[in-house]
């Protein structure tokens, strides 16, 4: 009778060392995929709002090309004429239209690549088409942003354009 007082205890015992060690990995586990879906979530967020063009545009920016955008919020410091004003905020609008155009790709893209691989249906042919249509979509990106900054560039002067850098550099 001691004998199997001692076995159900020690059994007992096991299981619940088992148990806590399942629930640790468990719960190892739920954070990891907690942080690959917040991982994500924080591209999504990014590429919703746009904020994905920073290294697009470095050249531009290194090179006196400046985004419509920061033009705008620098207009008075810049002194644009009311014809800059209307013809870089149309530059601004169409660049907009187009990031939001090409992020919502991106999106749709990421979310594909993603499923493939969650539900373990990626392969060799399927991970280079989206692969590469990524890089499409990023290009065509960029291609936006760069076409942009040249439009911008021909609308300001001389004086501007020297203006917009020291404002950068503030």
């Amino acid at each position: 009778m001691r004998f199997l007082i001692k076995s159900t205890i020690i059994c007992l015992l096991l299981a619940l060392i088992f148990d806590q060690t399942k629930a640790q990995t468990d719960s190892i586990e739920r954070q990891k995929k907690a942080d690959s879906q917040d991982l994500f979530q924080s591209k999504y967020e990014e590429y919703k709002a746009g904020k994905n063009i920073s290294g697009l545009v470095a050249v531009a920016d290194h090179n006196h090309y400046p985004l419509p955008e920061k033009v705008l919020t620098w207009q008075k410091q810049l002194q644009l004429s009311d014809r800059q004003k209307v013809a870089i905020g149309q530059i601004n609008t169409g660049l907009q239209r187009k990031v939001k155009e090409m992020n919502g790709f991106l999106i749709t893209n990421e979310k594909a690549i993603d499923s493939l691989f969650k539900y373990k249906k990626v392969n060799n042919g399927m991970l280079i088409f989206y692969t590469n249509r990524y890089g499409l979509y990023q290009g065509e990106l960029r291609n936006a942003l760069l076409q942009a900054c040249i439009k911008t560039e021909a609308e300001l002067t001389v004086t501007q354009i020297r203006k917009y850098d020291a404002l950068l550099q503030d």
